[in-house]
């Protein structure tokens, strides 16, 4: 996410070559003054984000939003395949399958988040009345606003990759706004989503209906 490393193609420099008292002596090109090729520079892109919904009274009662960017960073707008749907009165864990479809085999991004958990955490915004628990309208208007993380970075610091939500009554449309945000050196107690990069923004329209 957000890591890069400067891909430069590697100049050789060529041996000048000088006469002097018929010996043959070239420039320096010893082997240690080469540069080594710097890594090459690589963007994390989402391509593919599912949200996961599972009522953990009832593993069978399984809901997902389902978001796409086809083309990643190309000018193709991102579509919204799947809204979740959930039952009232009930507890769901959230849980996310994030990939990069565009490189073969497809790269699990789950992977490298967990690799960096104290460099992100995803933050959520909600409908007021939509949960009973947690309760308000999330934690991006108000990075203290009440969110069920159920997973903690090395520091102790909330990560996000699963929650816990307890659905209020029937709702139609609800909002329901996730954010991961990337934050290298800038992720505390108290820091907002805004502060550091954002990996991807992502708003979803849930019903909650028998």
């Amino acid at each position: 996410m957000k890591k890069r490393n400067l891909n430069f193609r590697r100049v050789l420099g060529y041996p000048m070559a000088f006469a002097l008292a018929g010996t043959l002596i070239f420039t320096s090109c010893k082997k240690e003054e080469l540069e080594a090729p710097e890594e090459e520079n690589v963007v994390e892109e989402f391509t593919y984000v599912e949200f996961i919904f599972t009522n953990v009274n009832d593993p069978n009662d399984v809901s997902k939003g389902i978001w796409e960017d086809e083309d990643g960073f190309g000018p193709m707008e991102p579509v919204i395949l799947q809204h979740p749907t959930l039952k009232p009165q009930q507890t769901y864990k959230l849980t996310f399958l994030m990939e990069n479809r565009l490189v073969t085999p497809v790269e699990n991004l789950l992977e490298e988040i967990m690799d960096e958990d104290d460099e992100h955490q995803i933050f959520f915004a909600f409908d007021e009345g939509m949960f009973t628990s947690p309760t308000g309208v999330g934690n991006i208007a108000d990075n203290s606003g009440e969110i069920n993380y159920q997973d903690f970075d090395d520091n102790g610091l909330p990560l996000g990759l699963e929650t816990e939500w307890t659905t209020a009554g029937p709702a139609t449309d609800a909002k329901f706004r996730a954010i991961l945000a990337h934050k290298p050196g800038v992720k505390g107690p108290n820091s907002a989503w805004n502060s550091g990069d954002i990996d991807w923004d992502i708003t979803f329209a849930v019903d909650i209906k028998e």
